[in-house]
C-alpha cells in the first residue's frame, strides 16, 4: 500500500515549540503521515510543504506526477496559509483593503482541480479538514515583535476582536466540505473529533495554528478510522 500526502507544514509534521523567548520550528519523530503509513503496512511519500497554498500544491503535484504514481490513498490537507492574510502589511496600511492569500473562489476551483488530477492517477483522495485554531493566541504569535501601534491597527482592522481570525479559518474550512462534495472525494473531520476534546487547545502548539505531537496523533487516529 503506497499513501501520499499534500499539504502544509501540518501535513510535513512542524511543531513549534517555545522556551522562554526561544522560539524554533522542528519536525515530530513521526509526521501524521508517517504514523499512518505505519499502521497500514505501507510505504509513504510525504510532499507537504511548510507555508505551501493550493496553488502551491498543485504546483508540486505536476512536478512529482511519477513519484505519486501507483498510490491507492492522496491525503489532502490545504487552507490554513490560503486563509491568511499578510499581517504586517495590514499593521502598517489598516485603511487598505486586504486579502487572503489564496481568494477564496481560487482556492475552490484549484482544489477541484487538484483532486480531479489525483482521481485521473487512479487514486483515492482524501479531503481533510482543518484543525481548529485558537485565534487569540496565533494573534499574540505573529505579533509579539511588534510595537504597541501596529497590534492596535491590526486589532481595529479585525473589528476589535481575534474571533475574526478564526472565522476567516472556519469559511475555508467549510469550502473543504464542499470540494470534497463537489469531486466526489471522501472528507475526513479532523476539526469536530478535535473539538470534541474539553481543551482541544491542549493539542495545539503554542504558536495556536500547528498541532502538537498529541494532536498529530490524535489527527492520524481520525484518519486511519475513517479510511476502514
Amino acid at each position: 500500500m503506497k499513501l501520499v500526502a499534500l499539504g502544509d507544514s501540518i501535513m510535513k509534521g512542524v511543531l513549534f515549540r517555545s522556551q522562554g523567548e526561544r522560539c524554533h520550528y522542528s519536525l515530530a519523530d513521526k509526521s501524521i503521515v508517517e504514523c499512518c503509513a505505519e499502521k497500514l503496512g505501507g510505504e509513504c511519500l510525504n510532499l507537504g510543504k511548510m507555508g505551501c497554498t493550493i496553488e502551491a500544491g498543485e504546483r508540486i503535484l505536476n512536478r512529482y506526477l511519477d513519484k505519486c504514481s501507483g498510490a491507492q490513498y492522496v491525503l489532502l490537507e490545504y487552507g490554513g496559509n490560503d486563509s491568511d492574510y499578510n499581517w504586517q502589511e495590514i499593521a502598517e496600511s489598516p485603511e487598505k483593503e486586504h486579502f487572503p492569500r489564496t481568494r477564496l473562489e481560487v482556492f475552490e476551483e484549484v482544489y477541484e482541480r487538484v483532486i480531479n488530477k489525483i482521481k485521473a492517477m487512479g487514486a483515492i483522495p482524501l479531503v481533510l479538514s482543518l484543525p481548529p485554531m485558537d485565534a487569540e493566541r496565533y494573534f499574540a504569535f505573529f505579533s509579539q515583535k511588534w510595537e504597541e501601534d501596529f497590534r492596535a491597527n491590526v486589532m481595529r482592522w479585525l473589528g476589535g476582536s481575534t474571533n475574526t481570525i478564526m472565522s476567516g479559518h472556519e469559511l475555508y474550512n467549510l469550502a473543504t466540505m464542499r470540494i470534497a462534495q463537489r469531486t466526489g472525494a471522501q472528507w475526513i473531520d479532523v476539526t469536530s473529533e478535535l473539538l470534541k476534546e474539553h481543551n482541544f487547545r491542549a493539542y495545539l502548539c503554542d504558536d495556536g495554528i500547528h498541532p502538537n505531537e498529541q494532536g498529530q496523533r490524535k489527527m492520524a487516529e481520525v484518519i486511519l478510522a475513517a479510511m476502514k
